[in-house]
C-alpha cells in the first residue's frame, strides 16, 4: 500500500504541474516531491551506490562463514526502516501517535545547504527515444522525457532520490522544442553530517572534524601525510574541498622501500616523481563513494591521470558492508571520513601511473607474444584499444603451449573460431580480483554471453608461494585457470594473467572437441588418414562420429593399433570417414525424418522416434542409418558433433538384392517372387522395413510350399504383412505394456504391435538381427512368420495360436 500511496502522490503532483504558464516556473514545489519507497528500503542497508547496472552477481556461498557452521546458501530479506516512526509519503502522521506531532524530513531541517543547477537545450520533437530519454541523477531506471503537450499545457517530470546525507531532485520540463533540466541538491552543510543508518527525520548534526594529520592517523594512513611533510611537499595537502585516497601505512611503507631499493636511496627525495605520486591520489571536490557509478573515472591533480572507481557487491552473510569499493582495482579499506581538507578514503595499496591501454600492456610483455599475435590476427586488438572498459584474462605463452596441437594451430593462424576463444577471456566491464570473495562464487558474463565463474581456491596445494606468504587464496576461473598476476591496470580497464586457456566448446576445432569428448579412435583415424586439419577447417557441417566402443573390433581400429602406416592416404578409409560428415550443420532440435548428403557422396537416413509412453508425437530419440545418437549437440567451430553407437557404412544394395545375397533368406525370396512383389523391393523412390523369417522358420511349417502358394491373394497378403512402408529401426522399438500399445502399419493395412523384451518384438515374432541397411530401407531378421493379431485366433497349418488378453484396439500416443 505504501508503494501505491507514493504512486498516487506522484500522479497528483504531476497533474498539479499542468499549468498554462510562461516557459518555466522556477519555483520548486516541495509538495510535489516524493521519496521513492525503494530508497527507504535501501537506507536500511546504510545507503546504496548509484549503480546503473550490476557488473556481476555473487550468487552462491560455498563455505562456512567466520568459522561458523552455517549453511551453504544464505537468504536475506530487506524491510523498510520502520524503527520508531512510520514513513508516511503523505506527510501526515506517523507512529508518534494520532494527533501527535509529525516529524519532517531531515532535508527540510537545519544545517542543510542547497545547490541548484540548470541546463537548457534545444531538442527535436521528432527525435528517436534514444535521443530524448534521459537518465536522471540518482535514478537507476530510464525516465521518458519526450515532449508531452496537451494544448497550451505542459508536463514536468520530477524525480527525487534520498541518501543518508543528500537529497537530490531533478525536474525536466519540455516546451516549444526546448528542454530545461533543474537539479536541486540538499545536503548537510560542510562540517555537518548524519549517520548512514539514521531514520528519515534525524537532522544534520555538527561533526568533529580533525586536521589531515589527525584524520590520517585515525584511519591508519599517517605515513602518507608524514612523508610528504618530511620531504618538503606538505603543501600538496594545502587545498581544501578535495578528496584524498591515502594508502594505509603498511602498503605505503612497502612501496617506499621498493622505490629506495630500486634507486639505491636511503630516503625518498622531494622530486617530481614524488609530487606526482601524491597528486594522482588527490581529486578536486569532496566525492563520496556512495555518489559514484561503477566504472566512473575521476580526474586527479596529476594531469592525464585518472582513478577508476569500481563497486562490487558483498553478500550480507560475508560482511557488514553491502559493497566493496576499489580505486584502480586497489581495495578501499575505509571511506568517506571528513577532514578539514576534505573527504579521505584509505587504500590497501599505492596507485601507480596508468598510461597505457590494455593492448599496449600485452604488447610490452615478453610472455604474452602468442596472445598478442592472435589478437592482432583476429582484429580483436581493436576492442582492447578502445575507450570502453574491458577486462582481459591473458594466458601466458606457456599456457598456449599446453593446449591441444589442433587448437594451438587454429589460434596461432587465427583460423575458424579463434576469435571466440579469445572472446571467452574478455569482459566488457572492469572486474577486479577483489570481486571474488572467499566463501562465495562470483559470476560474470564475457563478450560471448557465456558465464565465467570465479572463486577463491581453498586447496593449499594450489596456492602460489606469494599466496602462502600473505595468506591469500588465488582466484580460480571456471575451475580451470588460476590468476597468477592480478589487477594490472590500463587506461581502459584491467588485465589479469592466467596459467591456462579457458576453452569454450563452441569455438574449439573439431578434432580438439573430439578429444574433449573422448571420441579418440575416430580422431586418431582422421590423423592417420591426414584429414585432421581438413576437418578442423570445415564449416557448417554435422559429424556423426562413432564412439570408441562402436569402433573397437572394426578393421580400422585393428589397423590403427597394428599397422597405422597402412592408413595414410587410404582411399577406403577416407571414404569411410567422410561418410560420417553431412552438410549443413544440424543440431538435434532441427533434425527431421529425411536423408542427408554426405561429404563422401552417398546419403545417410535420419529417423526420429518417441520413447514416451503417453506422447508418441514427442520425438526424443534419433538414429542415422539406424545407429542411435547417444551423445549429441556438441558444438565446435562451425560444426556440430553427434556421437553414434555404430559405424556408418554406405549401403550398396537395395532390399531385393539383400535378399538375394543371403542364402538364409531364399525361401522368403521365393514367396516374394511368387507373389509378384519384387518391384516393391526395388522401388528406389520409397523406403520400407522388410521383416524376413529365415529358412528354418518355414521348415517348421509342414507343406509350406503348397499351403502358402495355393492361394495367390493369400500369399500376396502374407508377404505384404512383412513389409512396412516406413523405416522402423530397432532403436525406435521400446518396451510398452497395455494399454500403451504401439503399432506399425504393414503394406496390406494390418497394424502390427511392436514392443521390446529381451529383444525387439513385432507381433508374435522376435527380431533376431536388426537393421541391415539397404538403399531403399532396412531388413530385420525375425524368428517367426507374422500373423496379425486379429488372425491369431484362427488356426494355421501345423500351429495353433492362442489369443492374447483382449485389447481395445491399437493406441497411438
Amino acid at each position: 500500500m505504501l508503494r501505491c500511496g507514493v504512486l498516487v502522490l506522484t500522479l497528483l503532483a504531476t497533474l498539479g504541474n499542468l499549468q498554462a504558464l510562461p516557459y518555466y516556473d522556477d519555483n520548486f514545489d516541495d509538495g510535489a516531491e516524493f521519496v521513492p519507497l525503494e530508497q527507504q528500503q535501501q537506507q536500511a542497508r546504510g545507503g546504496t551506490p548509484n549503480l546503473r547496472n550490476k557488473p556481476f552477481d555473487v550468487d552462491v556461498v560455498t563455505s562456512d562463514i567466520n568459522g561458523g557452521n552455517q549453511g551453504s546458501v544464505f537468504f536475506q530479506q530487506s524491510f523498510p526502516n520502520f524503527g520508531n516512526d512510520f514513513f508516511n509519503p503523505f506527510g501526515s502522521f506517523g507512529f508518534g501517535g494520532f494527533g501527535g506531532t509529525s516529524r519532517q524530513h531531515w532535508w527540510k531541517g537545519p544545517n542543510v545547504c542547497t545547490d541548484k543547477e540548470e541546463d537548457e537545450k534545444v531538442i527535436d520533437s521528432k527525435a528517436d527515444a534514444s535521443d530524448t530519454d534521459e537518465i536522471l541523477p540518482g535514478v537507476s531506471e530510464t525516465v521518458d522525457v519526450r515532449p508531452s503537450i496537451f494544448g497550451q499545457f505542459q508536463i514536468s517530470l520530477n524525480s527525487c532520490v534520498e541518501k543518508h546525507n543528500k537529497y537530490v531532485c531533478t525536474r525536466v520540463l519540455t516546451q516549444n522544442g526546448k528542454r530545461k533540466t533543474v537539479t536541486v541538491t540538499r545536503q548537510c552543510c560542510h562540517g555537518y553530517g548524519r549517520p548512514r543508518n539514521a531514520d528519515f527525520a534525524t537532522p544534520c548534526e555538527k561533526m568533529e572534524i580533525k586536521s589531515i594529520d589527525a584524520t590520517a592517523a585515525d584511519m591508519g594512513a599517517k605515513e602518507f601525510v608524514t612523508t610528504a611533510k618530511n620531504i618538503g611537499i606538505g603543501e600538496v595537502f594545502g587545498n581544501k574541498n578535495v578528496t584524498i585516497f591515502m594508502p594505509v601505512d603498511a602498503a605505503f611503507n612497502s612501496y617506499i622501500e621498493q622505490l629506495q631499493s630500486e634507486n639505491n636511496a636511503v630516503e625518498p627525495k622531494a622530486d617530481g616523481a614524488m609530487m606526482n605520486l601524491y597528486k594522482r591520489h588527490i581529486v578536486d571536490g569532496e566525492i563520496s563513494m556512495y555518489d559514484l557509478k561503477n566504472d566512473q573515472l575521476l580526474k586527479t591533480q596529476q594531469p592525464d591521470q585518472l582513478i577508476r572507481i569500481n563497486t562490487f557487491e558483498v553478500p550480507l552473510a560475508l560482511g557488514d558492508e553491502p559493497y566493496r569499493f576499489t580505486a584502480n582495482c586497489i581495495p578501499i579499506e575505509k571511506h568517506d571520513k571528513l577532514s578539514e581538507q576534505g573527504l579521505v578514503h584509505t587504500l590497501d595499496g599505492v596507485m601507480k601511473p596508468v598510461t597505457k591501454n590494455i593492448m599496449d600492456l600485452i604488447r610490452e610483455r615478453a610472455d604474452m607474444s602468442i596472445m598478442r599475435t592472435v589478437l592482432e590476427t583476429t582484429k580483436l586488438n581493436e576492442l582492447l584499444e578502445g575507450e570502453k572498459p574491458v577486462t582481459v584474462f591473458v594466458p601466458t605463452d606457456d599456457a598456449f603451449e599446453k593446449v591441444d596441437p589442433h587448437l594451438r594451430r587454429a589460434l596461432k593462424e587465427g583460423k575458424g573460431c579463434a576469435a571466440n576463444i579469445l572472446k571467452n577471456h574478455i569482459l566488457d566491464l572492469t572486474f577486479c580480483s577483489v570481486a571474488s570473495i572467499p566463501g562465495a562464487k562470483t559470476t560474470a558474463y564475457n563478450v560471448l554471453g557465456e558465464a565465467m565463474r570465479f572463486n577463491r581456491s581453498e586447496s593449499a596445494a594450489g596456492k602460489s608461494e606469494v599466496a602462502d606468504l600473505i595468506g591469500e587464496q588465488p582466484v580460480v576461473i571456471n575451475g580451470i585457470a588460476k590468476i597468477i598476476e592480478a589487477d594490472i591496470m590500463g587506461t581502459n580497464g584491467v588485465l589479469h594473467v592466467i596459467d591456462t586457456i579457458l576453452p569454450t566448446m563452441s569455438a574449439l576445432p573439431l578434432s580438439t572437441l573430439m578429444q574433449e569428448k573422448n571420441v579418440t579412435i575416430f580422431k586418431r583415424l582422421l590423423e592417420a588418414a591426414g584429414l585432421d586439419n581438413n576437418y578442423d577447417d570445415m564449416d557448417n557441417v554435422t559429424v556423426f562420429a562413432p564412439t570408441d566402443k562402436a569402433l573397437q573390433g572394426t578393421k580400422w581400429a585393428q589397423l590403427l593399433a597394428e599397422s597405422p602406416e597402412k592408413l595414410r592416404n587410404n582411399d577406403e578409409l577416407v571414404e569411410f570417414l567422410n561418410y560420417h560428415v553431412v552438410q549443413p550443420m544440424t543440431k538435434t532440435c532441427d533434425l527431421t525424418d529425411t536423408t542427408l548428403p554426405t561429404v563422401a557422396g552417398p546419403e545417410v537416413r535420419v529417423n526420429l522416434y518417441s520413447t514416451h509412453a503417453l506422447f508418441s508425437n514427442v520425438m526424443n530419440r534419433a538414429t542415422v542409418n539406424c545407429a542411435r545418437l547417444v551423445h549429441f549437440d556438441d558444438e565446435s567451430c562451425g560444426s556440430v558433433l553427434h556421437q553414434v553407437d555404430k559405424p556408418l557404412v554406405p549401403p550398396k544394395m537395395n532390399l531385393l538384392q539383400l535378399l538375394e545375397s543371403n542364402p538364409m533368406y531364399s525361401k522368403f525370396l521365393e514367396l516374394v517372387r511368387a507373389a509378384n512383389l519384387t518391384s516393391v523391393l526395388t522401388n528406389a523412390s520409397d523406403s520400407f522395413t522388410l521383416l524376413v523369417p529365415k529358412n528354418d522358420v518355414f521348415e517348421e511349417v509342414a507343406d509350406w510350399e503348397t499351403t502358402l502358394t495355393k492361394d495367390k491373394s493369400e500369399l500376396e497378403n502374407l508377404i505384404k504383412t512383412h513389409i512396412v512402408n516406413d523405416v522402423v529401426c530397432c532403436a525406435g522399438i521400446i518396451p510398452t505394456k497395455w494399454p500403451f500399445v504401439r503399432s506399425i502399419e504393414s503394406l496390406n493395412g494390418a497394424h502390427l504391435r511392436i514392443t521390446r523384451d529381451r529383444r525387439p518384438k513385432i507381433e508374435n515374432a522376435g527380431v533376431t538381427k536388426c537393421d541391415a541397411i539397404a538403399t531403399n530401407g532396412i531388413v530385420h531378421e525375425i524368428n517367426d512368420i507374422i500373423v496379425p493379431h486379429r488372425r491369431q485366433q484362427q488356426q494355421r497349418p501345423q500351429q495353433q495360436y492362442q489369443p492374447d488378453v483382449e485389447s481395445f484396439g491399437d493406441f497411438f500416443f
